[in-house]
């Protein structure tokens, strides 16, 4: 996607310069320059519409305003995202909006490389991403069927799966609801 986009850019900026030598060089430099060579554009920020009223005549202005500081992570110095902003243990399947930026458009998981978690963040956010798909939380983000494909439907519905966070949190597998020591019988407590 990045290659395609340069080579868009240097496409674009090559057409710029053999317009300038076919045509006049120098009411272009005048102009500006048309795009930007990687292709990139620069912030626009925000505005704010003001307006100045001179006599009879109206003047509807577009002031820039300073955008605010983006919030700084509490600990800059992690490599990881999630330890940069100190949300490790912190969050479940059900944490759609954090799950989404991990994962591609058909549902898969990104790879390490791109998003920059650690071995052990990124395995977490992979259980987190297949149990939330299993819940339905994801409908949005399901792997493209060929045109025609039919499912084959499933033979019994799935059961409701309920997770425990603290199953998740520990990577242990530990029993929710423990066993009495001893068994009730006959009324007897």
């Amino acid at each position: 996607m990045a290659a395609l986009c340069v080579m868009k850019s240097v496409r674009t900026a090559l057409s710029a310069v053999h317009c300038a030598i076919n045509n006049s060089l120098i009411p272009r430099l005048l102009n500006g320059p048309q795009l930007s060579f990687f292709g990139c554009t620069s912030s626009r920020g925000i505005r704010q519409v003001v307006e100045k009223q001179e006599g009879k005549t109206t003047v509807i202005e577009g002031l820039t305003v300073a955008a605010p500081e983006s919030p700084q992570p509490p600990n800059p110095t992690a490599k990881c995202p999630i330890y940069r902003w100190n949300l490790q243990n912190k969050y479940t399947y059900t944490d759609v909006l954090l799950l989404s930026q991990f994962i591609r458009s058909d549902g898969g998981m990104l790879p390490r490389r791109i998003t920059g978690l650690c071995a052990q963040e990124h395995r977490k956010i992979a259980i987190c991403v297949q149990m939330a798909h299993r819940a339905g939380l994801l409908p949005d983000h399901r792997p493209h069927l060929p045109e025609g494909h039919v499912p084959k439907p499933k033979p019994n519905p799935p059961l409701n799966r309920v997770s425990h966070k603290k199953r998740l949190m520990t990577g242990k597998s530990k029993e929710l609801f423990p066993r009495p020591s001893q068994p009730y019988c006959c009324g007897t407590y």
